[in-house]
């Protein structure tokens, strides 16, 4: 996955992570699933299976003891009523059940896909991936436990390759907790009340410091998608550009890393095989070439990367380059690898008066925006995304914040297309913890580090 990523005060890198620099890309081994000729990619979105977990805050965990990650949700005995579910989608609003609004607490979520058996024929790694699942995810395949995650706006990933079965149906199941504490990103505490004139025995509500819906559900899209044996890892892009005389030159320092499977630490070198990196403009055509896993690609006559109705008249705005690279192995009976990442040719500076993207003054026109919607509450709707971003330029904006949490790499990649600037923000809001208080929950959650383009995620 990429992002770009200098940040303005460390402050802000762990509390607001506003990050305002356009000159890094990078990932940290979560690259977006993306087909090629050596990967492919499978949707598990649709409509799947989904029950709350217990009928106060005293039994939530039934599905944990009675082990409903082990079959289909409705062969569950005494598991209870089954309701469809569609992914991605918030589950508050789908029902017409206020026991499914305001449930806090577990959930279960279960679905059945098949595999092409040609994925175990060459010999593919096997992975599966949720864009996000909020808040605190635990997740089984055929019976087995894959990964767990905290945190509800960002994507995981769990190697499934030695879990995926190829001659029968594969069993998908997650437990979701939506429940906030002080030890989560953002806060939350339980309340229950001791008048119970007034309220029922096992009555519970969830009290936070901040002013939108606590929305639940597995929010982005989920796929399954395969790598060869050794892949393409990680892509680290660093942009800038010089002007000699009337000629404007890109320059794109990058890193490609490579490995032999998810769980393992070890990075190849280049002893190993040889990256070959094209650069394409938006028609294709190379302008840049190399032969290394890391170096520098000079591109004369850049296009640079502009925001709506903000760069000289004769820029085209949003110019996006492809970063081509592609993993050769030396020697080895092994499939290689290929990966395409966009990108724009930029650069980010603040002075004390200015805020310049490339050299000029940008000046910010636009709104505050949540991924909040009608009935499917912050799950991913493509239509909703580009309608919106058409209003949005309608009415001459050119930038969002995003109130408060890391948005959804399908609405980043769209704004890098459109042109939209977008102040990406970490879900720290209304935090009541001091800075090294809140430190120990930073080191097992996830922290965003992002600007115009789709985030970093820091484990």
């Amino acid at each position: 996955m990429m992002g770009r990523l200098r940040s303005l005060d460390i402050l802000y890198l762990f509390l607001l992570c506003i990050v305002y620099s356009l000159r890094i890309v990078r990932s940290l081994g979560i690259l977006y699933p993306r087909e090629s000729e050596s990967r492919e990619v499978k949707s598990l979105d649709g409509i799947w299976s989904f029950r709350l977990d217990g009928k106060s805050s005293s039994d939530f965990e039934n599905g944990f003891s009675e082990k409903w990650f082990s079959k289909p949700l409705d062969e569950e005995c005494g598991s209870g009523e089954v309701e469809l579910m569609p992914v991605p989608s918030s589950f508050n609003d789908i029902t017409q059940k206020k026991s499914v609004r305001d449930h806090i607490g577990w959930v279960w979520y279960e679905t059945t896909f098949w595999s092409p058996k040609r994925w175990f024929q060459d010999e593919k790694n096997v992975f599966i991936r949720f864009g996000s699942a909020n808040y605190f995810a635990v997740v089984w395949m055929n019976g087995e436990h894959v990964t767990n995650h905290t945190g509800g706006h960002l994507p995981f990933v769990a190697d499934v390759t030695n879990v995926v079965r190829y001659d029968r149906p594969n069993l998908l199941v997650v437990a979701l907790n939506n429940t906030l504490s002080q030890t989560t990103i953002p806060q939350g505490s339980l309340y229950q009340p001791t008048d119970h004139s007034r309220y029922p025995m096992d009555f519970t509500s969830q009290n936070y410091n901040f002013d939108y819906f606590h929305f639940a559900g597995i929010h982005r899209p989920v796929y399954i998608y395969t790598t060869p044996k050794i892949y393409i890892d990680d892509i680290t892009i660093v942009t800038s550009y010089q002007t000699d005389v009337a000629i404007v030159s890109g320059i794109i320092g990058y890193t490609v890393k490579i490995k032999e499977s998810l769980g393992s630490n070890s990075i190849l070198d280049e002893a190993f095989g040889n990256c070959i990196v094209a650069i394409r403009d938006k028609n294709g055509h190379k302008v840049g070439v190399a032969r290394t896993c890391s170096g520098i690609i000079q591109i004369p006559n850049v296009h640079l990367w502009w925001p709506y109705l903000s760069g000289p008249t004769h820029e085209e705005p949003a110019y996006l380059y492809t970063f081509e690279v592609s993993w050769i192995l030396h020697g080895r009976n092994i499939e290689d690898d290929v990966y395409r990442l966009q990108f724009g040719i930029r650069t980010v500076e603040s002075t004390n008066t200015s805020f310049l993207v490339n050299g000029h003054p940008f000046y910010f026109r636009g709104f505050g925006r949540h991924e909040d919607y009608n009935i499917r509450g912050r799950g991913v709707d493509l239509v909703h995304l580009v309608k919106d971003h058409n209003l949005l330029k309608w009415s001459g904006a050119n930038s969002y914040r995003t109130s408060h949490y890391p948005y959804a790499e399908e609405i980043l990649d769209l704004t890098d297309r459109l042109g939209i600037v977008v102040i990406d923000e970490s879900p720290a809001i209304g935090l009541r913890s001091t800075f090294v208080q809140i430190l120990p929950v930073l080191s097992t959650t996830s922290v965003v580090l992002t600007e115009f383009g789709t985030p970093l995620d820091v484990e």
